[in-house]
């Protein structure tokens, strides 16, 4: 066996008597070292996008949510509030009221979400940490926090003026039609103190205030709210948490995690992740046709050699072998260095970006993850099997060996 290791080495690292044979090897083998390096990079920059979105949401919801089954209130009991503060993997819980309301502005409309929480809800969502200008509303106040977007849709600006308010509107509960449109609504000015930025479908909708300045506009009382937010002390500690309120609570109330929470988010990340691993393979297959080209044409050059080999005793499978090594080894060797080329360029990008977000000073995200390439090496290994696999079956069935 250490012969035929010794040929092959000979073969891989030796140039041949014909200069076409060469070229066309070095061409083969850049080949597969680009599409393995595209492949690293293309996986560590969906890998860093996948994060880079889960930290957003991160920023906007909890790691479990609480909410009523049926209608859009409920009522926290003392039952639940002692469950919340005496179970052990509760870092943190906030109350919160949401409802759609209209947004008027001088002579700007729209349609928004407000949701009002306590002076906990930091501890839990971090949305102070989102904030651009100004500051977070004060408990019981009514003050605003404006997100970005629907601060630019109502042409806001923080002025610091006191008087320069914003007129929130909900429709009054009740039965029946409305005959004066004007006595439908109940209407309550507030003022914005801060702006964040956060995703543009979130901070294009939602508005934030004190909990007691929303239980006031929606008419509840002070007892009544919409959902409670939980923080998790440990991320392993979630799943059991959740089964222990859903046992004692979940016959009256939704609890559902952050991933229940954002279902199509979290399908579509997967489902992207997964269709680029199958068409860079397919990439990857498709440039490891050089090589078996290649492969084949290499043994036809060497095809005076085998005779001797075959006079000097070498069995045919001891031939085959020979050449299953050099082709395995040319293709292996490519693929590592193209990857390894491809994790250099990556963690450039992480320490001295070099590529940002188009419009932004946001350098583009990217992540290095062992999993991506225990995937790329694993998938170069079973190619380059494959590749000579295919060039040797070639050349036995056309009986060139």
């Amino acid at each position: 066996m250490n012969y035929i290791r010794f040929i092959s080495k000979r073969y891989l690292f030796s140039k041949s008597g014909n200069n076409a044979i060469n070229v066309i090897v070095k061409i083969a083998s850049f080949g597969v070292l680009i599409v393995s390096a595209a492949f690293i990079i293309v996986l560590s920059g969906f890998s860093g996008i996948r994060t880079f979105n889960l930290n957003l949401i991160k920023m906007t919801d909890p790691d479990i949510k609480i909410t009523a089954k049926k209608g859009k209130f409920f009522t926290f009991t003392e039952e639940l509030s002692d469950f919340l503060k005496k179970d052990p993997a509760v870092k943190a819980y906030t109350k919160c009221a949401e409802e759609k309301v209209f947004v008027l502005y001088q002579k700007k409309q729209k349609i928004a979400k407000l949701k009002g929480v306590d002076r906990n809800f930091n501890h839990v969502v971090p949305i102070d940490s989102t904030l651009i200008a100004g500051q977070m509303p004060q408990p019981g106040s009514n003050e605003l926090l404006l997100g970005v977007s629907l601060a630019n849709d109502l042409s806001y600006m923080l002025s610091g003026n006191t008087y320069d308010f914003i007129q929130l509107l909900v429709p009054k509960p009740g039965k029946g039609l409305i005959t004066d449109p004007r006595k439908a609504f109940k209407a309550q000015n507030f003022l914005p103190v801060g702006i964040y930025q956060t995703t543009p479908d979130h901070d294009q909708i939602y508005l934030y205030t004190s909990l007691k300045a929303a239980q006031d506009l929606l008419d509840m009382a002070p007892d009544q709210i919409s959902s409670v937010a939980i923080a998790i002390k440990q991320p392993e500690q979630m799943t059991d948490f959740q089964k222990r309120l859903q046992y004692k609570f979940g016959e009256s109330l939704n609890i559902r995690n952050r991933q229940q929470l954002n279902k199509l988010l979290y399908k579509m990340l997967n489902t992207e992740n997964l269709m680029v691993y199958f068409i860079f393979t397919l990439i990857l297959l498709l440039a490891l046709f050089n090589i078996i080209g290649t492969i084949i044409m290499i043994i036809i050059d060497k095809s005076q050699n085998i005779e001797t080999l075959r006079i000097l005793g070498l069995t045919p499978a001891e031939v085959k072998q020979i050449f299953m090594i050099q082709g395995f080894s040319m293709t292996l060797m490519s693929g590592l260095a193209g990857m390894i080329l491809g994790l250099i360029l990556v963690g450039f990008q992480q320490l001295f970006p070099y590529l940002y977000i188009p419009q932004t000073n946001m350098p583009y995200p990217v992540e290095f993850r062992w999993t991506n390439v225990l995937w790329v090496v694993l998938t170069i290994i079973f190619m380059a099997g494959f590749a000579t696999y295919i060039a040797l079956l070639k050349l036995d069935r056309d009986k060139s060996l």
